[in-house]
Formats: structure tokens, C-alpha cells, sequence
């Protein structure tokens, strides 16, 4: 890490670790198309994200979208400068180098994040973070930065977004609606969301009808426009 950048570096990661108990806080390592998608959409959606990248110039073109410092996260000592351990998640988004994305990986699994996300090129590198203890695989070939940010969120269990601005996700059941019918909780009318099905624990799969109650372990898939989905899950 540059001397130069100390001060500046210190300062975001004090921001970031004065709202640590508010939100998630995710820690992007790789700032390539894959992890600024990540990134962006994670910041987009108002999480605590630090990314960090190597290269100069990079963090340069970044710095005015995104909280990020200039670090080689190979080395333990940025990783102690930083205190990766104060984060929920991290994300290791680096493509260019498995030797580098192995090393990254292995030391924030030293530093004590559990919940963490590894971009792999081929089933050989798959198989090296598998091994070494990364939780969630990402294979660069089927997985979208945007998806993936998404699903690193907690909010969604599974994120689909289609032609136009309506998007398609699987969630539990938000505490207000729970035991309430889809009606009851004016989904549609309230948020402009559809609920298309709910799969409740140990049963069939449901269509979405409006007497259709909807309880706290169920898993929805609904439709709507992003906002509509946030606002249907805040309540």
C-alpha cells in the first residue's frame, strides 16, 4: 500500500467501520468489469462496501463512485492496515491471477471472514477455493456481477433480471406480511408487486392467488420493478 495514500485510506475504512452496525459491510477485492459490477450494484442498494484494487489507475477511475483504497491484498500487512477482519463479507473478484486470488483468499480467511465469495476461471481453481475454505464459488462464465451483488446483499435468495426494468426474486416472506394473505397484505395495490409463487417448507409449490397466505419460512418468487421490490421488503 502507497504511503501517499494512507491518510486517505485510514479515513474510508473509519467511515466505513462507524456503520458496520447498520448495514452489511462487504469487502470487494478486484475492481475488473466482474467486481465493480459487484461492487456498484452492492453500493447501489446503500451496503457498506470498500473495494480494493492494485493498480493505480484503477482506483482512480473508481474513486469518484465508490469508497475504495489501493492495496496488494497479497500482502498480510494491508491486510492487517485495513482491518479486513471488521467485515461481514468479502468478495474476491480478482481474474487475471488464481496465484493471487488463492493467496487473497486464504488471508482473508486468516483474518476471520466467514462469509466469503470467490470468483473462479476454471473448474481447477474452483476446486483450490473449495479446498482452502471459501463458502460461495462464483463461476465467472454463468454468475453476472450484478446477480451476484444482489444475492451477496442477504436480501434475495435468488435474483433473475429479465428484459426491461422488471426483475424476478426468491425471498422469505417480509415480517410484515407474515400470516397474511397476498391480498390482505395488498401486495399488488401497496408496492405494485406480483407475487408469481410460494413454496412453503416440506410442500408443493403454489401459484400466487389472492387468498394465498403467505407465512414466515415461505419462499416467494415475485416480479416488479426494482424499487417496488424494496419497498415491498421494508414495508
Amino acid at each position: 500500500m502507497q504511503t501517499n495514500t494512507k491518510q486517505t485510506q485510514t479515513s474510508k475504512v473509519g467511515a466505513m467501520a462507524s456503520k458496520i452496525n447498520a448495514n452489511k459491510s462487504v469487502l470487494v477485492v478486484g475492481l475488473g468489469r466482474f467486481g465493480a459490477a459487484v461492487a456498484t450494484t452492492l453500493d447501489d442498494m446503500g451496503q457498506d462496501v470498500l473495494a480494493v484494487d492494485r493498480d493505480a489507475q484503477i482506483v482512480a477511475r473508481w474513486s469518484a463512485h465508490l469508497p475504495v483504497i489501493q492495496a496488494d491484498m497479497t500482502d498480510v500487512a494491508a491486510i492487517e492496515q485495513i482491518d479486513a477482519s471488521q467485515f461481514d463479507t468479502a468478495v474476491v473478484a480478482i481474474g487475471d491471477s488464481v496465484e493471487a486470488s488463492v493467496i487473497v483468499t486464504g488471508n482473508l480467511l486468516d483474518a476471520g471472514i466467514v462469509d466469503l465469495w470467490a470468483k473462479s476461471v476454471s473448474r481447477e481453481h474452483a476446486r483450490i477455493l473449495q479446498r482452502i475454505g471459501a463458502r460461495h464459488i462464483i463461476n465467472a462464465e454463468t454468475d453476472a456481477g450484478k446477480r451476484v451483488g444482489h444475492l451477496v446483499s442477504g436480501d434475495y435468495l435468488d435474483y433473475i433480471e429479465i428484459d426491461g426494468p422488471y426483475t424476478v426474486v426468491k425471498i422469505h416472506t417480509p415480517s410484515h406480511a407474515v400470516g397474511r394473505s397476498i391480498e390482505e397484505a395488498q401486495v399488488h395495490d401497496k408496492y405494485g408487486v406480483t407475487v408469481v409463487g410460494v413454496k412453503a417448507p416440506g410442500k408443493e409449490f403454489q401459484y400466487g392467488f389472492k387468498e394465498l397466505v403467505m407465512h414466515r419460512n415461505d419462499e416467494l418468487i415475485i416480479m416488479g420493478k426494482q424499487d417496488q421490490i424494496d419497498r415491498f421488503l421494508r414495508g
